[in-house]
Parts: C-alpha cells; structure tokens; sequence
C-alpha cells in the first residue's frame, strides 16, 4: 500500500469507526437508560473510538502480524495486549479531556472494579472482546468498503469532524 493510500485507508477507518462509536454509544444508552446518549459532538462521531481502531490497527500491522504464533495462543496475547491499551487510551482520554475542556463524558465510578472514574474491569475487558470481533469480524468486512470511499468524501467528512471539534469544544 503506498503511503497516500495507506493515509486514506487510516482516515476512513478513523471516519467510520468513529461513526460506528456513536451508533454503538447510543444504542447502548438506549438499552441500559431509555434514552439517547448526551454526544458531546454535534455531529454523529466519537473520536475516540475512531483513535482506538488506529491504534489497534497499527500494533496488529507493526507488532503482531509479525510473530508466529499458534492462533489461540495469538488470540489470548492479542485479547490481554489490546485490552491494556485500550484502557490507556480510555484513561489519557478521559484525563485529558477533563484537564483541557473541563469536561467529563464518561464515569466509571458506579461499576465495581472502577479504577478512579474513567476506566473499570469490567468496560476494559468488554473493549478487548470488541477489539477481537473487531480485527476477525469487521474488519475484513468494512476493508472492502473503505477502499472505494472516494478521496473527496474523507476529505469532506475529516473538515467536518475538525469544525464540529471547534464548535463542541471552543465555541460553547
């Protein structure tokens, strides 16, 4: 993949994945409280997610394509590696988010194994079975897609996602 195409398919995944957290959010919201999550975006996207698909496709292209291992023993490094990291970025996240913006989207401290109010057990172990149904589901299934969004439609989506970021976060 040259590095133009390789910026693109990055883009898109970031895009649509960001797109899926917010479809994945609100159902979610739905589900456990009746109502529709409260987006901190105007727009239909939580970037975290997006950053979260570009995390672990970049460790699984980089680091973990490259071992030989047996594929449960594969599946179980890659559940424990992606959960970690994951939780990282839901930590710097949240932290980051609050520090910037004093803001707070999410907070943990109702669940049992919470770790201050931003990640818990329970929520990290739920990302690394995401993750894994992520690479060996969705993954192979939205490749295919990504590939022919025209340039044009990233490029116009990514100046979205930038002014909705301005006006959620500096203009309110």
């Amino acid at each position: 993949m040259t590095s133009k195409k390789n910026l693109y398919y990055y883009l898109n995944n970031f895009i649509l994945f960001s797109f899926f957290g917010f479809l994945f959010e609100n159902i979610m919201h739905l589900i456990t409280t009746g109502s529709l999550t409260n987006n901190p975006f105007y727009g239909p996207w939580m970037p975290i997610y997006g950053f979260g698909v570009i995390i672990m496709i970049f460790f699984t292209r980089l680091v973990f394509n490259r071992v030989k291992l047996n594929r449960p023993l594969k599946i179980i490094i890659l559940f424990l590696a992606v959960t970690i990291i994951l939780t990282i970025l839901e930590l710097a996240g949240g932290y980051l988010t609050e520090f910037i913006f004093h803001k707070s989207f999410w907070d943990y401290t109702d669940l049992k194994f919470n770790f201050g109010k931003y990640i818990a057990l329970e929520v990290s172990l739920g990302w690394g079975i995401a993750c894994l149904i992520f690479l060996y589901v969705l993954k192979p299934l939205t490749d295919k897609f990504i590939e022919k969004i025209p340039k044009f439609i990233s490029i116009i989506l990514l100046i979205l996602i930038i002014i909705d970021f301005i006006f959620s976060f500096f203009l309110k």
